[in-house]
């Protein structure tokens, strides 16, 4: 792995296959494995936004013609710009890259398509748009299934919450003890609420700043649990947890 051509907004990273005797397509399904950790990783170490630098585009073709008759037909898509974009970006510190490192190495070895499935489909649909669509109601939804499926598994060891909000809460107080951030939760499961797939009431829009909350309750549990568990590794290869 290879981080080269660091600019202010972006950087390259180039990725080579441990094993090359494989085909080519496997290195590269191997290679995406690793580079999707490490964005996931930088994402809930420096809990701030990373994503590929291509936008993932859905887009509507249409068929293009000089007349109704259809004479001179050429395929053309509606191409929208996602606006999810930030004005005012934070210095990525060597604390922040040194942590990413640490949740990197919990992250590669995580088996479990749930977490690392979910946040990846919610920074893709949070990017996404189909000409005048967004996708930010399903990227909420994406982050706070991730956020209920590590509180319930990782940190709470059930299989699944009983009484979501209180679990929830319960979960991310063993985390924390700012009464503030463990209330703020409750705004979070209360647009969650509103978004039921049977509600015969209309959905309301979801604003990006709602989606980047969800997402930051859920870089902070993964930041601290899995940053934790690194250090024990650590502690345990050289001794000092002994």
């Amino acid at each position: 792995m290879r981080i080269r051509e660091v600019r202010e907004r972006d950087f390259l990273l180039s990725m080579k296959s441990v094993d090359e005797s494989v085909s080519e397509p496997v290195q590269v399904h191997d290679c995406h494995r690793v580079i999707s950790a490490l964005l996931i990783a930088l994402n809930v170490g420096a809990i701030g936004m990373f994503y590929w630098a291509d936008d993932p585009w859905v887009h509507p073709v249409l068929t293009v013609a000089d007349d109704l008759e259809g004479n001179n037909p050429r395929s053309t898509a509606l191409v929208v710009s996602s606006d999810t974009a930030y004005e005012e970006r934070t210095l990525l510190t060597n604390r922040h890259v040194g942590d990413a490192a640490l949740i990197f190495g919990i992250l590669a070895r995580e088996r479990s398509p749930v977490l690392t499935g979910e946040y990846s489909r919610g920074l893709l649909l949070l990017r996404m748009n189909f000409a005048e669509l967004n996708f930010r109601r399903e990227a909420f939804m994406c982050f706070y299934r991730a956020l209920e499926h590590f509180i319930a598994v990782r940190i709470l060891k059930v299989k699944r919450l009983s009484k979501e909000l209180r679990d929830l809460q319960r979960g991310l107080s063993t985390l924390t003890s700012d009464p503030t951030l463990v209330d703020e939760l409750r705004e979070v499961y209360a647009i969650r609420s509103s978004q039921g797939a049977h509600s015969q009431s209309a959905q309301r829009e979801i604003t990006f700043d709602e989606v980047l909350k969800t997402k930051v309750f859920l870089d902070f549990v993964m930041h601290k649990e899995f940053k934790a568990e690194a250090n024990r590794a650590m502690a345990e290869r050289t001794g000092l947890g002994k």
